[in-house]
């Protein structure tokens, strides 16, 4: 299988993958003033999430950072 590369040419090995939408801190950084959460039944499930993840590793992925939910 061929890398993911992206529209500049370089080739990914980083994937950030938030957990939820949902965030105990309230900062700027995730959250609108009017912020609406997506329902739970359009956020992937933790299987979902590691097919995902086995997906980006055959395209090179080397790193994976979980987020979301601090």
């Amino acid at each position: 299988m061929s890398a993911l590369v992206d529209g500049f040419g370089r080739t990914v090995r980083y994937l950030r993958l938030s957990v939820t939408d949902r965030c105990d801190f309230r900062c700027v950084y995730c959250m609108a003033e009017e912020m609406t959460f997506l329902p739970r039944a359009q956020v992937l499930t933790l299987e979902e999430m590691a097919t995902l993840c086995r997906a980006f590793i055959e395209l090179g992925v080397e790193k994976i950072r979980l987020t979301g939910g601090e």
